[in-house]
């Protein structure tokens, strides 16, 4: 594992949710309820569009903030890790540098947990940065593996010029189903909207010897659910770095059964 070594990139006010966090931050509430007030400002950037972030996006290339030591340690340094904040530099590649998130720390699954993580997993992922596995941060994530956006908003930030749309338009590679294909009509839907994925490592996925990959759209809700061997993690990656999404991989699925939320991916 790579030591936790912040990213020039990554320094405190050059993220665009920095600069939205400072610009918004009220200092008149009081020290105990920055928690609070840090959770509402990510659901409040999470329920923007792409037009809303773009101006973020700018600033963070053009002026970035210079908070001050003050602002510094209340509003942003307690509230994401070193790593987080690299991750945040990445997640503009969406299915291309995909989270590992790791909610359950079961000790009677620790074997299991064990066989799925490679020594390799770093490099199949793209970088170190991309597999959060800390039990003190991320249990806590264990009854809604969700509110790990409200630590790192960026992961489904991945719109990031005006002219690109939260939902894909129709057009001839999206045409919906025909009849007698409604039961494809959940995962059309689920394709237009898909930005990004992640895949999530809780208990239900350790037991059930399958890890779950979400694909999400931009603001953070998981539109369609499936299922992956966990040796087929470089199977997986390699069509992801091809090009691949939630349509591409669904070309080739014409059984109903692989229409159903959680169906396990073949992946040749």
């Amino acid at each position: 594992m790579q030591s936790a070594t912040l990213d020039e990139e990554a320094d405190f006010g050059k993220l665009p949710f920095d600069i939205f966090v400072l610009e918004r931050w009220d200092y008149s509430r009081a020290v105990e309820q920055d928690q609070q007030q840090w959770d509402e400002l990510a659901r409040a950037w999470l329920a923007m569009d792409a037009p809303g972030r773009h101006p973020y996006h700018e600033l963070s290339r053009t002026r970035p903030a210079t908070p001050t030591a003050a602002e510094t340690a209340r509003v942003l340094a307690p509230h994401q890790t070193v790593r987080e904040r690299n991750l945040s530099l990445r997640t503009e590649l969406g299915r291309y540098a995909p989270v590992w998130l790791r909610t359950c720390y079961s000790p009677e699954l620790a074997e299991v947990y064990a066989s799925w993580r490679s020594a390799d997993l770093e490099q199949l992922l793209g970088h170190w940065s991309q597999i959060l596995d800390d039990e003190a941060v991320y249990a806590p994530c264990v009854e809604d593996w969700s509110r790990v956006l409200l630590r790192v908003p960026a992961i489904v930030d991945t719109v990031r010029y005006v002219y690109e749309t939260d939902v894909a338009a129709d057009d001839d590679d999206w045409e919906p189903p025909g009849p007698g294909e409604e039961y494809k009509m959940p995962v059309f839907e689920a394709k237009r909207k898909e930005k990004t994925m992640m895949f999530l490592i809780d208990e239900e996925a350790l037991r059930s010897g399958l890890v779950k990959i979400l694909w999400l759209d931009i603001h953070g809700e998981c539109v369609w659910e499936n299922r992956l061997d966990p040796h087929k993690k470089l199977e997986f990656v390699g069509r992801m770095h091809d090009g691949g999404s939630l349509g591409d991989l669904y070309e080739d699925y014409e059984d109903e059964e692989m229409y159903e939320w959680g169906a396990v991916l073949d992946i040749n």
